[in-house]
């Protein structure tokens, strides 16, 4: 019984797979866990491996079995003619139970867009199987995923799949087990629950946000276009446009994957240094979203990050918002201009105005109550 595990830092996740793990085996079945991530992980099975053990996901202490070989077999062709491939090590499988987050998309609008449908249809494809759908665009997304499920489920036997949906605060708040003939029928109502419990900033205009870090286990864009407004593919709606964006690190679970940097104005050496052009432009390449992988301008410190950053503004930069990454909106930093707006949003205030915090050396220590790096200057 194989358990299709993706690349994402979803809340819980080692939790829920574990006890999927735990049922299964209780049920009579022998669990082996399935890496369905697409081309992250550097299109690699290690790096896949890797990816799985970074988010809590570790084989050995689940005791099972892992196959993340990235071979892969055609099962059939959607309408538009592209070919949907499902991974050799999942067809093996007796069946295949898919853990995933039902979200909102960074790419593309449809009734159905992240859950179980692209974990199966995609995630399951490897690096093939994402190069393949993706070149039919995300605009064709709408039909070409519940197209592709079909041939998915026609080829795998799916008894359920376990859906997750996150709340504001990165919390989990749902899990759902969902039959495998349910499955684009309860994405597209999930889909609906996650847009209610998403979480967003509470402006629609910001001259500069500063981000601490970006990476793939916060968001498949690196960062989610739908809370910063900075999409690498086409505009969609958000709430939010930030004039100018500042991310000043690349998180170490990332695997070196930088995908969704270029939709940053400004960027620091610390972050730059870490990316794996290889995985970055896999990414890039598998998605069809090549402005995902540009370099923006680099800074040498923190410091000069945030004044090139607040320094490019037209008419000043007086409406600034911090905060750690697209995933933990309920905790940010903003400048007086701001504050109005987020306490009607429900927001409180936790602290007294004070101003950045720098080492010597220019790392940023905090913005209010939001820490960065560093630290005190002495």
């Amino acid at each position: 019984m194989g358990v299709a595990v993706g690349s994402r830092g979803i809340s819980r996740v080692a939790e829920v797979v574990e006890a999927t793990v735990a049922a299964l085996r209780a049920g009579g079945s022998e669990p082996v866990l399935v890496p369905a991530m697409g081309s992250h992980g550097g299109a690699t099975g290690p790096g896949q491996v890797e990816v799985l053990r970074e988010l809590g996901v570790r084989a050995e202490h689940l005791g099972v079995g892992v196959d993340a070989s990235m071979e892969v077999a055609e099962v059939g062709r959607v309408s538009s003619g592209q070919a949907v491939y499902v991974a050799k090590a999942a067809l093996a499988c007796d069946a295949v139970v898919p853990v995933n987050r039902v979200k909102p998309h960074t790419d593309f609008r449809a009734q159905v867009e992240s859950g179980l449908t692209k974990m199966l249809t995609i995630g399951l494809g490897k690096e093939l199987g994402a190069s393949s759908l993706h070149s039919a665009g995300f605009g064709a997304f709408a039909q070409v995923l519940p197209e592709a499920l079909e041939k998915v489920l026609a080829a795998l036997h799916v008894p359920f799949g376990v859906a997750l949906v996150e709340d504001a605060w990165h919390r989990l708040a749902l899990a759902e087990v969902v039959p495998g003939d349910r499955i684009g029928e309860r994405d597209a109502a999930l889909l609906e629950e996650a847009w209610a419990r998403f979480g967003s900033l509470p402006f629609d205009e910001v001259d500069v946000l500063v981000l601490k870090e970006m990476g793939k286990t916060v968001s498949g864009a690196g960062m989610d276009p739908n809370v910063t407004g900075r999409f690498p593919y086409a505009a969609l709606p958000a709430r939010t446009h930030a004039g100018r964006l500042a991310v000043l690190d690349l998180r170490d679970d990332s695997g070196g994957n930088a995908i969704g940097v270029g939709v940053a104005d400004v960027v620091t050496e610390r972050l730059r240094n870490k990316i794996d052009w290889a995985a970055t432009y896999a990414n890039a390449m598998a998605s069809k979203a090549l402005a995902g992988a540009r370099l923006p301008m680099v800074a040498h410190s923190d410091a000069e990050a945030l004044s090139l950053a607040f320094g490019s503004v037209v008419g000043g930069g007086n409406r600034a918002a911090a905060l750690a990454n697209t995933l933990e909106v309920a905790h940010l930093a903003v400048t007086a201009p701001l504050v109005k707006s987020a306490l009607a949003a429900g927001y409180e205030v936790v602290g007294s105005p004070a101003r950045a915090v720098f080492t010597r050396a220019g790392q940023l220590v905090r913005i209010g109550g939001v820490e960065f790096f560093g630290r005190e200057p002495e």
